[in-house]
């Protein structure tokens, strides 16, 4: 059967046998589920055994590329990674970009499904239709960006290729897979490659992807390529990328350190990682397909130390958060060079850099001392980070029990330490809520993956916006009338019940393919996003209809979770939240309050919270688990039968 906007394939790999399957996409199940993330989810719960370890053989690696990949959608370039964390146990769906899912759609397939282990190093290439296993041992042990260079020479330089590093070879939890040297495909998920003797996977297509309704979806396209270049920030973004507002963060407060308990100081951070010292950097921007404001970049350290170091990144602050501020290595040069060091190994910089931090302060407590640390003095700074960094790639040493990741530290160390580690389901937020309390805070707690928020255009981390903007926003992005009167009212917003629909948003971006930096994001609404899958696929979607799909997409994917056994026990706030925050360079302390910093919050209002929450949600609100009803709704009986619910 023909197929548009879908590819209309996937592949079966099994490593041990070496059987390669192509197999047509269901196309009922595609739409109930719209594809990329959604699909996913149902692979996910179709696939995985609840209780299996994110390591065994049987577990499936499944990959999937967003609807709009391939095509000319602006910023459609997301792909999707689902397996079990090995550092979490949460079944969780990883996001990339780059051009690998156009690259997969363009090869003809939707999804890659991999299991097994091969009995020696091997690496994947799919050409088109020519699907191969082949002995990576020359490849094993070189660090991502040797592999890459190695592949990309002899592929060519068209092709896309995820790739682990020594990190994920050697079964570390906190590893990453990195597209084409840049971007990240999710985070501690290199050891799931690893422990099936996959090195890397190298993609290349050359079909392209047919759309159904040409003329109606380039009218589509046209008009959001005329707004895009109209953006005023355009440029900036293409300067700057993320770096933009580092500064504008630097100065509200959400830089923070020693172990989340104080507030980088202002004068420091811009000084030393600002944008001024990002500007000194020699940059070239690097996009993603289709996208008209890149913010990717190729970066050189032009003067000082490392001087000539070139390296690749997908975020720009990133090395400035997580060694600059963590670790405070004292110079953005330094922070470059161990984030070179950090993607080379294949290690995930922020789940390290933090997972340091709060070592370093237990070793300054006294909890852990040298007989903990193979006699390494644990400090802040460029020397100490460098060294266990590399330590933690080779799994020696102290490096051991970083590799392990938060949960897995936490065991190891003991006495007590949990109630100084700052993590949600094994994984750190991205942002502290004492800053600011909005759908990116909350949706860390409730996230299943773990503290990974959904950052659509940075809605509630962005300080000031009034109720009439939310309102305006989120009218265009799935609510009704009833819906926001519901949710808003003059003094703020309900904040549980306001994420509720906020998620399915986001989810339906996902589900697109669709990158959620706010450049790109901006860009669509519900009513678009309705009018480019129907016009890419042929299948009529109206935006209530796409919002339910999403809606079951978000349902699954908590059930296949609650499977494993989380629920709402594991949706919790960091116990740092519930403290207060020093700002010593501005003589203030932060206590947790309401978005809008009018009402303090506390922990029996945070309950009330997650209480609205599943209510909105229409999940159990006990347990936080998805109800009979909702699931039959939504056409998932088969899954409360699973949960039996």
């Amino acid at each position: 059967m023909k197929t548009y906007g879908y590819a209309g394939r996937f592949l079966n790999i099994d490593l041990t046998s070496g059987n390669v399957q192509q197999e047509p996409l269901n196309l009922a199940t595609a739409e109930a589920f719209i594809g990329g993330w959604g699909l996913n989810a149902k692979l996910a719960f179709d696939l995985i055994k609840p209780g299996t370890d994110a390591l065994s053989p049987e577990m499936p690696i499944i990959i999937g590329a967003g609807v709009l990949n391939g095509t000319l959608a602006p910023s459609a370039s997301k792909s999707f990674l689902t397996t079990k964390c090995p550092a979490s146990g949460t079944v969780t769906t990883a996001v990339g970009s780059g051009y690998f899912g156009s690259m997969l759609k363009w090869a003809g397939y939707d999804y890659v499904i991999i299991t097994g282990r091969a009995e020696k190093p091997v690496y994947l290439t799919i050409l088109d239709d020519k699907v191969e296993i082949h002995d990576a041992r020359h490849l094993w042990g070189k660090d991502i960006v040797e592999a890459t260079d190695e592949l990309h020479n002899q592929y060519g330089q068209q092709s896309s290729i995820a790739c682990i590093g020594p990190a994920g070879e050697r079964g570390v939890r906190i590893g990453l897979v990195l597209i084409d040297k840049c971007s990240t495909f999710g985070r501690s998920n290199a050891a799931n490659f690893g422990s099936k003797n996959l090195k890397a996977i190298v993609v290349k297509g050359t079909k392209g992807v047919e759309v159904c309704h040409t003329n109606r979806f380039n009218t589509i396209i046209e008009g959001l390529r005329d707004e895009a270049l109209k953006d005023p920030l355009r440029d900036k973004w293409t300067q700057l990328g993320l770096y933009l507002v580092f500064d504008t963060w630097a100065k509200a407060g959400y830089f923070i350190h020693r172990n989340q308990t104080r507030v980088f100081p202002e004068k420091d951070a811009i000084e030393q990682y600002g944008v001024e010292k990002f500007l000194s950097l020699g940059r070239r921007s690097i996009s993603c397909p289709g996208c008209l404001t890149p913010d990717k970049f190729q970066l050189e350290i032009k003067t000082g130390e490392f001087a000539g170091l070139n390296m690749t990144t997908s975020t720009a602050d990133t090395m400035a958060l997580s060694f600059g501020i963590k670790n405070e290595v004292g110079s953005l040069n330094r922070a470059v060079k161990l984030l070179d060091m950090a993607n080379r190994y294949g290690i995930d910089c922020l789940t390290f850099g933090a997972l340091l931090d709060f070592c370093v302060d237990l070793y300054e407590k006294g909890i852990i001392g040298k007989n903990d640390t193979d006699g390494i003095e644990l400090k802040r700074g460029f020397e100490t980070t460098a060294q266990l960094l590399e330590m933690t790639a080779k799994g020696e040493g102290f490096g051991r029990v970083l590799g392990a990741g938060w949960l897995g530290a936490i065991k190891i160390l003991g006495r007590g330490v949990e109630k100084y580690a700052y993590h949600i389901k094994g994984t750190e937020p991205d942002f502290d809520a004492r800053i600011s309390l909005g759908v990116e805070a909350l949706g860390a707690v409730t996230n299943p993956r773990g503290a990974h928020d959904m950052p659509v255009g940075g809605l509630t981390v962005a300080k000031g916006r009034n109720i009439e903007f939310f309102k305006k926003v989120m009218f265009r992005r799935g609510l009704n009338d009833r819906d926001i009167e519901r949710i808003f009212v003059s003094s703020g917003f309900d904040l549980g019940r306001f994420l509720s629909h906020y998620e399915n948003w986001a989810t339906v971006l996902n589900c697109l393919g669709i990158c959620f930096r706010m450049q790109s994001s901006r860009l669509y609404d519900l009513p678009i996003c309705s009018e480019t899958f129907s016009a890419a696929t042929g299948i009529s979607r109206t935006p209530d209809e796409l919002l339910k799909a999403a809606e079951r997409a978000y349902n699954i994917y908590r059930a296949v979770n609650n499977r494993e056994g989380f629920s709402r026990k594991d949706d919790r706030f960091p116990q740092r939240w519930l403290e207060p925050l020093n700002r010593p360079d501005k003589g203030e302390v932060t206590v947790l309050k309401d978005y809008f910093g009018s009402a303090p919050v506390t922990a029996q209002d945070v309950e009330g919270m997650l209480d609205n929450y599943y209510q909105e949600k229409g999940w159990d609100i006990k347990t936080g688990v998805p109800t009979r009803s909702k699931l039959t709704e939504l056409g998932l009986g088969y899954v409360a039968d699973a949960l039996k619910v």
